[in-house]
């Protein structure tokens, strides 16, 4: 695939937040992550390079298309899209008249009020923090963990797909209270573990069943302190097996950074922990390991799936985001997928995010 545009790209994003997601995306092993509400079909990439034709750009910007999305270079834009949509879709009409007639269309609202983020560059989880859905509940038990779905307390309350349909994003709208990079994930598997202990051993209960097959390549491993981390930093090794269901393998050990709970509440400097090379993703854990046990600190490990990145170019200010004409297109979401809010780069300020998500099923 092709390299984007980047002046048009600048234009349409601004060139602070294109370097943005580049810096977030410098040492990402996984696959393209789509790039919602560019026009055409932008992915970013592992190295933070952006490929896929763009569409927009050439004398307007997102700006220009939050404020009045409906005129004319916008509707000349969608008339010039292809007819023929992703998969569960014979056609746009056929889209139309499933959300329309068929009754199969779904609007979820969402509003999350996290506290405020002081150091730029930190990745913020929105899993904890309320009030629609509510705060999401803390980690499987330690040594088993649990398969997160769309009944876990904290995931955006979506109704699976009938039949053989199939359930799919088609647009969102988010207001956010600062400028900022949002990040639709779905959360596989969560576990609790106490940094006071030099390790836990992770059984065969509770494993995700998403995405376990090729299809986990882009599968991160990620963490939220629930209860403070003592400052003293230690190292941890995550074993995992991979993308291709390989004999598990342990990681490169990663530095726990002491943090307080609450915003951000990442233990680790980088928003995923790192892979093995050559790895692209994660099925599941089998062992977290500990240099030397601290006197306190409880965390949440989890495992989430990228679905796509959402831009917010201006704080206080809604943008549309178009889920069909973009990268972005009619992005599959799987029975049970449990949906949350994920920044993998915060701005400073506080990190409250509202607004809504239309899915459609066919």
């Amino acid at each position: 695939m092709r390299s984007t545009h980047s002046s048009k790209l600048e234009r349409w994003l601004g060139a602070s937040q294109v370097e943005h997601y580049s810096e977030m995306f410098k040492d990402w092993y996984g696959p393209p992550v789509p790039l919602a509400g560019v026009p055409g079909s932008v992915f970013v990439t592992g190295g933070g390079d952006f490929v896929g034709p763009i569409r927009g750009g050439g004398l307007s910007n997102l700006w220009d298309f939050a404020v009045s999305r409906q005129q004319r270079v916008f509707r000349n834009f969608l008339k010039r899209q292809k007819s023929t949509a992703n998969m569960g879709f014979s056609s746009l009409s056929d889209l139309i008249s499933e959300a329309t007639t068929g009754g199969k269309s779904q609007l979820i609202h969402f509003h999350k009020v996290g506290t405020t983020v002081t150091t730029i560059g930190n990745a913020s989880s929105l899993w904890a923090v309320g009030t629609l859905p509510p705060a999401g509940s803390t980690g499987g038990t330690s040594g088993t963990g649990r398969e997160c779905t769309n009944a876990t307390t904290g995931a955006l309350p979506i109704v699976n797909a009938a039949g053989a349909d199939t359930l799919h994003l088609t647009t969102i709208t988010a207001l956010a209270g600062v400028v900022s990079s949002m990040m639709l994930v779905d959360r596989l598997w969560d576990m609790t573990y106490s940094h006071t202990t030099t390790g836990t051993a992770v059984d065969a209960s509770n494993r995700p069943t998403r995405y376990q097959s090729t299809d986990a390549s882009g599968t991160f491993i990620s963490g939220e302190v629930t209860t403070a981390v003592t400052s003293t930093n230690h190292t941890m090794t995550l074993t995992y097996v991979d993308q291709d269901g390989n004999t598990a393998e342990a990681a490169a050990g990663v530095v726990i950074i002491g943090r307080a709970s609450g915003l951000p509440p990442l233990p680790t400097a980088s928003w995923f922990l790192p892979l093995n090379s050559g790895d692209t993703g994660v099925r599941y854990l089998t062992n977290i390991g500990q240099s030397v046990g601290i006197a306190n600190g409880v965390s949440n490990w989890w495992l989430g799936k990228p679905l796509c990145l959402i831009p917010s170019m201006f704080a206080a200010f809604s943008t549309h985001i178009d889920g069909i004409n973009s990268a972005f297109n009619l992005t599959r979401v799987l029975d049970d997928a449990c949906l949350f809010f994920y920044l993998p780069r915060a701005s400073n300020g506080s990190q409250t995010l509202s607004g809504t998500l239309r899915l459609i099923s066919g």
